[in-house]
């Protein structure tokens, strides 16, 4: 108990530099997707606070994983992505070309889904920017919000019947926001 104290005496003291090592934790993860994004998360939350720790995992997370969207559909030209071809790989590079903003909101909601090969699909799969990153970053939004809340207080989230609806509406307005976002930017993109 001793040794967290001193931790959460280390955070409040230094809370700059905790702040750029949760944004750097979530980024990393982006590229590493053995990292316990939920961990990240629900750490930079206890350490940070609510609000800044969601602040820093979405501005982590959603950098680092629109750079590797990028660097994966800038480099899917080259000899590794040409070796791996075949039909299985083809096929699922154009289902993931072909799927809308709910099929991505949705893997970028749900932890357990891996965000490193969705975002390495999409990237390879050359889909617009304009349809990958409204639904990733209110994928993510949704998914690091909801961590962060149960996570800063467990025990009244179970208790509270208040807040698992909540917690519920929140997830209903945030696809409906992301998806209207998503249909003014194609419609922009269209015309």
């Amino acid at each position: 108990m001793e040794h967290i104290e001193t931790l959460f005496t280390l955070a409040r003291d230094n809370f700059i530099l905790v702040f750029i090592i949760g944004i750097f934790a979530s980024f990393l993860e982006s590229f590493i997707p053995a990292l316990p994004l939920m961990g990240i998360v629900v750490a930079n939350s206890v350490m940070l606070g609510w609000v800044f720790g969601l602040l820093g995992s979405v501005l982590g997370s959603c950098t680092g994983t629109y750079l590797l969207f990028l660097l994966s559909n800038k480099f899917s030209h080259i000899k590794i992505f040409e070796r791996i071809e075949n039909n299985k790989v083809d096929r699922a590079i154009n289902w993931v070309k072909h799927q809308g903003f709910a099929t991505l909101f949705i893997a970028y909601s749900c932890p357990f889904i891996p965000g490193c090969l969705v975002t390495i699909a999409c990237g390879v799969s050359n889909k617009s920017s304009e349809s990958f990153v409204p639904a990733m970053i209110s994928g993510r939004i949704l998914m690091f919000l909801i961590a962060s809340y149960i996570g800063n207080d467990l025990v009244g989230f179970i208790h509270s019947p208040m807040r698992i609806i909540f917690v519920t509406a929140l997830t209903i307005i945030s696809f409906l926001v992301g998806r209207k976002i998503n249909t003014r930017i194609e419609a922009k993109h269209h015309n």
